[in-house]
């Protein structure tokens, strides 16, 4: 097998990020494993053998579970789910089960500003005081007049946010569209950490993006991605939070890594983000819907408007700053890709997934781990390896 675990595309589509979370309870320097059997042969799509493929990787590692949707000539052309929901228990997992997304979900809240810049209610330039004069006497010098292209491709100067301060959690009073606007005009108020125009990935901006487009909607951000976003791509069971039930492993459970063992998280309050970051990384999915959604864009990238117009799809997919584009990092060639590629990685601690579009190809992958930290991101570069060489043996 020929290594591309540490190609430019893999790294780059890590570092666009590498975790979206509250933070301090995963294990760090996880010791990974030594991969003890040879990779099985990679095949082409479409020939039974993906579960094989994740298999191996998922075992190579010892994470949970993982899970894997490949995209080609306009449909979900393969998907496979291997493993257990729960490290300490043997329900495994199905093809029907639904997976935190973590940061790709960057990308959906993008999409959605689209849907709305093409419905004329925002435009790309936009400012946070065209949505709230109010904050006028507050609001940083720096962000008066910063916009809504730059607070989705991380050019705003806004500081990441990685944790949600308490006053702005789930127990914080008011409903999450309430608290994303008290958060938005903190954060608006701090200074940056560089200049408007620069390169620095940022959560908070997408938390701002968010509450603009709640506040001139009057509707919760959550309310808005499944109306203009989930609702017209058919991804009907798509939403926000751990997915899954507490008291019953009905759905794959996030996990700690904790070095010796994996520590399932049940779903509620410690499994996921604060809804507060919700534009920035809390929408699970299933690989069916997920494939529908890669399908969109990939068709925009290719010039075949649907649910963005072609000129909105070609504005989302231009990088603003050092590869940044509006949800997604973009790299300019691949050989694998015969092209560009459109590409995020995601976690949220206990979960991490990692997506890549080659619209040249008319291609793409989406590789998602019940698991954060190290032994995760090792599984998906492993599985990452085979995937590639899966298409281009497929040419």
């Amino acid at each position: 097998m020929k290594s591309k675990f540490k190609n430019a595309v893999f790294v780059a589509t890590v570092t666009f990020l590498v975790a979206c979370g509250d933070g301090g309870n995963g294990a760090s320097n996880v010791p990974l494993r030594p991969v003890a059997s040879p990779p099985p042969e990679s095949g082409v799509v479409g020939d039974g053998r993906l579960d094989e493929l994740a298999e191996w990787a998922r075992a190579s590692q010892g994470v949970p579970a993982v899970a894997v949707v490949l995209v080609t000539n306009g449909q979900v052309a393969e998907i496979a789910a291997v493993g257990d929901r729960s490290a300490t228990e043997s329900v495994a997992v199905s093809v029907d089960d639904k997976w935190h997304l973590g940061s790709l979900t960057k990308s959906m809240t993008a999409t959605l500003a689209g849907v709305l810049v093409d419905q004329s209610v925002i435009s790309w330039d936009t400012t946070p005081l065209d949505i709230w004069p109010e904050l006028s006497a507050m609001i940083h010098p720096s962000f008066r007049d910063i916009t809504m292209r730059q607070l989705l491709s991380h050019s705003s100067g806004m500081r990441r946010s990685d944790v949600t301060p308490f006053e702005f959690d789930q127990s914080a009073p008011g409903s999450a569209m309430e608290r994303r606007r008290r958060y938005a005009a903190v954060l608006l108020a701090e200074p940056p950490i560089g200049p408007a125009g620069s390169d620095s990935y940022s959560n908070g901006g997408y938390i701002v993006a968010g509450a603009m487009m709640e506040t001139i909607m009057s509707t919760p951000w959550e309310e808005l991605l499944t109306q203009q976003v989930f609702g017209p791509l058919g991804m009907i069971d798509s939403a926000f939070g751990a997915p899954g039930s507490p008291d019953v492993t009905d759905q794959p459970w996030g996990h700690w890594d904790r070095s010796t063992h994996f520590e399932p998280v049940p779903p509620g309050p410690d499994a996921d983000n604060p809804d507060t970051m919700g534009p920035a990384g809390t929408v699970h999915t299933t690989l069916d819907d997920y494939g529908r959604f890669m399908l969109a864009h990939i068709a925009g990238a290719r010039g075949i408007p649907g649910l963005l117009t072609e000129s909105t799809f070609e504005v989302m997919h231009a990088p603003v700053a050092s590869g940044s584009a509006l949800g997604w990092g973009v790299i300019p060639y691949e050989p694998w890709a015969q092209g560009p590629v459109l590409a995020h990685a995601g976690s949220n601690l206990r979960w991490f997934a990692v997506v890549r579009l080659a619209p040249t190809l008319d291609a793409g992958l989406m590789i998602v781990v019940n698991a954060g930290d190290g032994r995760a991101e090792a599984t998906i570069g492993l599985l990452d390896d085979l995937i590639l060489e899966r298409f281009e043996a497929s040419q």
